[in-house]
């Protein structure tokens, strides 16, 4: 299987560009993406950050192949609505952009459910999954639910016949797993670990449902050309010895990664051979979808584009890119 291999975008000013206006520090960031072939990038939800529905918008705008995530909240948006803005982007931009509906993250008190149990949070992403695909597939589409009701919905037009935007789910307990197998096209687990205990259970339930789900999987990368590189540059950081869980490939997994920043905690050290190796295992387990978090953000996904796809996509399938010689990256 190709890994679709994706890198998520700053929600905050993370460095000082100079004369730069955040727009301009972004940019650089969605077309490092683009030119490293990659196949996508992540808008993250953040309360405190940038509107990831302005910055997924914009991802699209600076970009012409590579897709864009749209990482938001169930409870931010009513699901036509969120469909409606969708349908636009697919229209504007060749079908490019995916969505990551947030379930269980923190939002805003008076967006909440009246009752903040599991089973409340999940019941209403149902409900706004099967609305936005309902009102996206049909001309005339009614529901009455416990949080939306919709008469009469329907796209025509302009609006109909595009491609729905793949959906990527989160959460490894049986109510993320059933949603999931429900409406999900992308299952993006946190480790390699729940990928091998729950990715099977997921498929099964999705199977029953007549429908396939792909594994995907989110984590941090520090990769260099040398695991000794790598471990150094991670030792200088934190001022000590990390403490590294080894794999098989040579490479290691650290959970330590928020201490240098990274909105994922946990994520894979080594060199290139290393963590290639590393993700072709979870290749080989299932997973088609890989979202890395790395910084600095753009000088390290022209190095992954250099160094690492090459080693990770088998030359039948791997993106044709550009030459990356004037990237100064090594």
């Amino acid at each position: 299987m190709s890994l679709r291999v994706w890198t998520t975008l700053a929600t905050r000013d993370e460095r000082d560009w100079g004369h730069l206006p955040p727009s301009e520090e972004r940019a650089h960031a969605f077309r490092a993406a683009e030119v490293a072939g990659l196949d996508g990038v992540v808008a993250p939800y953040d309360l405190g950050g940038e509107e990831s529905t302005v910055l997924v918008g914009d991802a699209l705008r600076h970009t012409r192949w590579v897709h864009a995530l749209h990482e938001f909240h169930v409870a931010a948006f009513n699901p036509v609505y969120a469909a409606k803005v969708a349908a636009s982007y697919q229209r504007f931009t060749a079908g490019r952009l995916d969505w990551a509906p947030l379930v269980t993250a923190a939002t805003p008190s008076q967006r909440r459910p009246s009752s903040t149990d599991a089973a409340s949070w999940y019941a209403r992403a149902d409900e706004f999954l099967t609305i936005s695909r309902g009102v996206w597939n049909h001309e005339t589409f009614d529901l009455e639910g416990t949080y939306y009701q919709v008469k009469g919905g329907g796209f025509r037009e302009a609006l109909a016949g595009l491609p729905f935007p793949r959906v990527h789910l989160t959460g490894s307990d049986d109510d993320a797993l059933r949603l999931s197998a429900k409406h999900g096209d992308v299952h993006v687990f946190t480790t390699a670990h729940e990928v091998a205990e729950r990715g099977p259970a997921l498929q099964e339930q999705a199977r029953a449902l007549g429908r396939a789900v792909e594994l995907g999987i989110r984590l941090s990368l520090l990769v260099r050309e040398t695991v000794g590189e790598a471990l150094g540059e991670l030792a200088a950081e934190t001022g000590a010895s990390p403490d590294l869980v080894p794999l098989p490939s040579g490479a290691s997994w650290w959970d330590g990664f928020a201490t240098r920043g990274h909105s994922s905690p946990g994520g894979l050290v080594g060199s290139y051979a290393q963590v290639a190796d590393e993700l072709a295992r979870l290749a080989s387990q299932g997973v088609g979808t890989v979202i890395l978090d790395v910084r600095p953000r753009v000088e390290e996904t022209y190095r992954i584009g250099e160094h690492l796809l090459p080693l990770v996509r088998p030359a039948s399938s791997s993106t044709s890119t550009p030459d990356l010689e004037t990237t100064g990256v090594r």
